[in-house]
């Protein structure tokens, strides 16, 4: 199921920052969840990869989304589809940030070799297992990327 909310920047009302030059730039967007987005494979955008850049890293960081002593909630971050209902690209796996409320930075091998594209691309966060004591909160999105 897509994430109930979504930013400014998805729906078009803050622009994407783009690099003038050779240099690394950091976007950070975020979103707000409720207790029914935290289920499994419940998916959703969080910021944009702007066409022509390549990314070299994503840094995740959550709100504490399971608050049971045994938290079980992960995360997988990639490319959305179409749709917004899964991730058409899986960039990273087995993130654990959303269980203690943290952030964590990525940089996988999916990660620096995803190759540039002509068209803007949803960045954003599947859970692969659900939250054991849902809490809402929200959770963000820094994309490092350079123009390619």
């Amino acid at each position: 199921m897509p994430f109930t909310n979504k930013n400014a920047r998805l729906i078009g009302q803050a622009p994407t920052i783009f690099p003038a030059g050779a240099e690394t730039v950091a976007q950070r967007d975020q979103v707000a969840l409720v207790p029914g987005d935290l289920d499994l494979n419940d998916a959703g955008g969080v910021t944009i990869l702007p066409a022509g850049c390549e990314l070299v890293g994503i840094t995740y960081d959550s709100d504490d989304l399971d608050t049971n002593g045994t938290p079980t909630i992960v995360a997988s971050i990639g490319v959305m589809n179409v749709g917004g209902t899964a991730l058409a690209t899986t960039l990273a796996t087995g993130v654990t940030a959303s269980q203690t409320g943290t952030a964590v930075h990525l940089v996988t091998t999916q990660i620096m070799r995803l190759a540039k594209a002509d068209v803007d691309r949803v960045i954003g966060v599947l859970f692969t297992a659900a939250s054991a004591t849902k809490a809402a909160g929200s959770v963000g999105l820094t994309l490092h990327y350079r123009g390619a």
